[in-house]
């Protein structure tokens, strides 16, 4: 029992550690990426905006034909998108770009690529006051069902963390796999149902939507703030989705780790 008492604060300890080293590489790589910058933090607004008024004026007569409120319903989408797309793209060389870190000192690794999903995910949740304001000038103001729009973040989160963890991981040991990622994102975004709604998609291609978890949880977003209303079920098939996201890329990285060293 004695030991049992003293190996509890030091593992409090290390949890503590480890927060508060994942607190500054976070903030330490915000303001590296701002640094010298006059508009700051402001710049996050400005690639969702300026694709939002890009893609609205090239096929928002196409896409968004029947559609109530197209720039709301593309911004809506948009914020969380590139929430998911800057995190993973941050977070696939973050142990690669660390390597002599890696060497020199001992430390909680996975902080490195968790830290860049911090740092998107911050970025997204001080941009959505914005969003805010612009979905209730759109005619779209708060409802009672934005109290569920936490639980979508939490869906988001976890599966945006394990696959980011997933692909640091792997691209250690497979540096190409990098620049797949960024292929495939690209796929990604116009497989997921960002610039037009989910019922635009042939039966025969439903399967691609429940395959892909982003989908529902776009989805949901829209559900919640631009249309007030309950989440599609789709939502609990991404759930576990994003269970099986962040168990799949600890077990990945506690599996690689020992060779993170050596490899870069």
């Amino acid at each position: 029992m004695a030991i049992l008492a003293a190996a509890q604060p030091a593992h409090r300890r290390s949890l503590r550690n480890a927060s508060e080293l994942l607190v500054a590489l976070t903030l330490r790589d915000l303001r590296l990426r701002y640094q010298g910058s006059l508009f700051g933090w402001g710049w996050t607004l400005v690639r969702p905006l300026a694709l939002g008024v890009v893609l609205y004026f090239a096929l928002g007569k196409v896409l968004g034909a029947g559609i109530e409120s197209y720039p709301a319903f593309l911004l809506t989408g948009l914020f969380p998108w590139f929430w998911f797309q800057g995190s993973v793209q941050a977070a696939a060389g973050s142990f690669v770009g660390n390597g002599g870190l890696l060497k020199k000192v001992r430390f909680p690794r996975a902080v490195l690529p968790l830290s860049a999903v911090l740092g998107n995910t911050l970025q997204f949740v001080l941009a959505l006051p914005v969003l805010v304001v612009f979905l209730a000038v759109a005619g779209h103001p708060p409802a009672l069902l934005w109290v569920f729009a936490p639980v979508i973040f939490l869906v988001q989160f976890l599966l945006t963390a394990g696959i980011a963890l997933f692909v640091a991981s792997v691209t250690v040991f497979f540096r190409d796999l990098e620049h797949i990622v960024e292929v495939l994102l690209t796929f990604v975004f116009y497989g997921t149902p960002i610039l037009y709604s989910a019922s635009l998609i042939p039966p025969r291609f439903d399967w691609l939507v429940w395959v892909n978890p982003l989908a529902p949880i776009m989805e949901s977003w829209r559900d919640v703030l631009l249309y007030g209303r309950w989440p599609e079920p789709g939502l609990g098939v991404a759930a576990v989705a994003a269970l099986v996201a962040i168990a799949l890329g600890w077990v990945t990285f506690r599996k690689l780790e020992d060779d993170f060293a050596d490899a870069v």
